[in-house]
């Protein structure tokens, strides 16, 4: 039996339209230190790396989406498990295009909706407030022996980064309807609002504000949470951490995925939001974050954005963690190997087919073939004919992906200098996280960055990563 390396374990391609180049990254489940040989072919619509010794072919085609100069590899790198390289993706010479800008994709592409949050609440109806661990009831208010409520309003949180003076929408000290003058959720409210709350946006008891992770309810509405240290908030009956308290405010922040609310007469909770996935939020948060930011900004290259997140952990110690983003492209086209999805019981595999002579002896021919074992693809061309029978050959196709390449960092906070200039710098967006999304955010950076060599990128404690936009 021919010894073989398996299948490629990862690879990326950045496309890069401007400078007409593309970057690959490919691994290997086998350092190239045991490998005999490797080999680089390179043609206009594929790239083939034959490993001699293994006896195998791995051919990658790129002429579905760019065509490449062949004479133009450099910065070649073979390290460990990795092979790095640069080609020129115009055949011959530099000629022009057209590249479409930012603004133009946006109005060729309206997406306004992908950045509003579809949440599962609605105003005017009766709503049970359950801790999503135990299922005990966490709202009761005064005079009502049934622990529900009927949110007057719900209302997306504006961006914090934005100005918040431009948001009139959620005041308080704007004219009332005369049905909102009267009772509301079966009590009258409290002491007439004051201006400071137009500005701090404070839910009265019953508002509901949300954001893309959490959900800011009245302080006076949750009567069945236990607040310790004043700041952490957990349930009374089973202790499971819910939220936080706000410094100076009469609002509590409650994460998404700690709270459930239950319709009247109905049996199943809902989560806050349409989406309840961590990671898929996080996507959300990020791309929002980014677009708002760009809209501030009003250039037309935006600068590099900074990203601070930070996790704060209940508990006597009150762990503090950082995670520390730099986006360094927006709008990065990436390619990755199309997975293969094969029958329940097998494993997926990054090449699309595998082509192999050896498997071929004992089948009936139904079409023309050539004496290696090879299909008379059109697409082919021929240009297998000459190929070794005795290698076998992965075919590899790429599926193009939009992403966002950046660098981060994370870790325990320490008053270390990095730390204390992005809290002080003011053009650095600060995000408090839930540790869901937080560990959901750190596992996808950490392997998303395994795509890349090390050498490439680790840079004075940051390391480069993509997150891809849906």
């Amino acid at each position: 039996m021919i010894p073989s390396t398996g299948k490629i374990d990862r690879l990326l391609v950045e496309l890069r339209p401007r400078l007409q180049c593309a970057n690959f990254f490919i691994s290997f489940p086998r350092k190239f230190a045991d490998i005999e040989s490797t080999t680089i072919e390179l043609a206009n619509d594929r790239i083939t790396i034959v490993m001699k010794g293994e006896r195998v072919r791995y051919e990658i085609r790129t002429g579905d989406y760019f065509q490449l100069h062949t004479q133009t590899l450099s910065s070649l790198v073979i390290k460990n498990r990795y092979i790095c390289f640069r080609i020129n993706t115009n055949e011959s010479v530099f000629g022009s295009e057209r590249l479409c800008t930012g603004q133009e994709a946006e109005d060729n592409n309206p997406d306004e909706e992908l950045f509003r949050l579809s949440c599962n609440v609605e105003a005017g109806k009766p709503y049970r407030v359950l801790c999503n661990n135990c299922g005990g009831p966490l709202v009761q208010l005064a005079g009502q022996e049934e622990p529900s409520i009927s949110f007057n309003r719900v209302l997306e949180l504006p961006s914090e980064q934005l100005d918040t003076d431009d948001w009139f929408c959620h005041r308080h000290d704007h004219p009332r309807g005369d049905g909102e003058q009267q009772e509301a959720c079966g009590h009258t409210h409290g002491e007439p609002s004051t201006p400071s709350l137009s500005t701090n946006f404070e839910p009265q008891q019953c508002d509901l504000f949300y954001g893309t992770f959490y959900a800011l309810l009245h302080r006076s509405v949750l009567q069945r949470v236990h607040v310790r240290k004043e700041r952490f908030v957990y349930c009374k009956r089973c202790l499971q951490y819910l939220g936080s308290t706000r410094k100076n405010r009469s609002s509590v922040k409650l994460w998404y995925e700690n709270v459930r609310f239950q319709p009247d007469r109905s049996t199943i909770p809902l989560a806050l939001f349409r989406t309840d996935d961590a990671l898929t939020l996080f996507h959300h948060l990020v791309r929002k974050t980014v677009r708002e930011f760009n809209f501030v900004t009003h250039l037309g290259l935006p600068p590099s954005i900074k990203l601070m997140f930070e996790l704060r952990r209940p508990g006597m110690e009150g762990d503090v963690f950082y995670l520390l983003m730099q986006i360094m492209d927006c709008q990065l086209s990436v390619f990755r190997a199309k997975q293969k999805r094969t029958g329940s019981g097998s494993s997926e595999s990054c090449s699309d087919d595998v082509d192999d002579d050896r498997g071929k002896a004992n089948e009936p021919d139904t079409e023309p073939h050539d004496p290696n074992g090879e299909s008379n693809d059109e697409e082919d061309d021929g240009d297998d004919v000459f190929v070794d029978s005795s290698y076998r050959k992965h075919t590899i196709k790429l599926e193009r992906h939009r992403a966002m390449k950046l660098m981060y960092r994370y870790e325990k906070y320490e008053e270390q200098p990095l730390f204390v200039f992005w809290r002080e710098d003011s053009n650095v967006v600060n995000l408090e996280l839930s540790e869901s999304m937080f560990s959901a955010a750190i596992r996808y950076l950490d392997a998303n960055s395994s795509y890349v060599p090390e050498c490439y990128r680790v840079n004075l404690g940051f390391s480069m990563s993509y997150l891809d936009i849906p």
